[in-house]
């Protein structure tokens, strides 16, 4: 479990850095040299997190699609039932940003760049946020809700000691949006004002 949980964290501190780079460049135009380096940050999260849902997959689902959704096999029934609300939809968060990080990095290539044309493959890049989005979802369901206790599992874990740090990169991915967005008018519209 820790192999995993630490491939996740790698790619959401990956993927972090890839959304922010930007608009941190925008706030202090001293960063902007670390602007190219967010095409290969988007790549290893791709890769990082292929490795996290491929060890999820192989050492905990099993290659059990519903056990990954979060339904087990009741022997006394023979029914599959749903042993844990939310898990599955966390997973299913993680499998769509997973997605969307394979096929960005797959168009993270000049040969990319030209065929689909500059404007179209920066629009396409823009579902960096989404899969951003989609990835804090499901880390804040396994870092505060998921082992916590409930009626299916008693047993009590300890507090995932980084969930503190996965709010504040959702807080200063937000923060730092917002910021340049705001710089970004502002300036704008002092040129268009002269």
């Amino acid at each position: 479990m820790r192999l995993w949980k630490s491939f996740g964290v790698s790619a959401i501190g990956l993927l972090w850095f890839a959304i922010v780079a930007g608009p941190l460049a925008r706030i202090w135009p001293r960063l902007l040299p670390i602007v190219p380096w967010r095409r290969e940050a988007g790549i290893w999260f791709a890769v990082v997190s292929s490795v996290h849902g491929y060890l999820v997959w192989d050492g905990w689902a099993r290659w059990d699609v519903a056990g990954l959704l979060g339904y087990q096999l009741s022997p006394e029934t023979g029914l599959y039932l749903r042993a844990e609300p939310g898990f599955g939809l966390a997973n299913l968060l993680g499998l769509v940003a997973l997605a969307l990080g394979l096929a960005l990095a797959a168009t993270s290539f000049d040969r990319a760049v030209a065929f689909l044309g500059v404007s179209s493959w920066k629009w396409m890049h823009t579902l960096a946020y989404a899969a951003f989005y989609l990835v804090a979802l499901h880390v804040i369901y396994f870092a505060f809700i998921h082992y916590s206790p409930s009626p299916v599992r008693m047993t009590l874990y300890e507090p995932n000691p980084l969930r503190y740090y996965y709010i504040a990169l959702l807080v200063t991915a937000v923060g730092t949006q917002a910021v340049a967005f705001v710089m970004t008018v502002s300036r704008r519209r002092r040129v268009g004002a002269l």
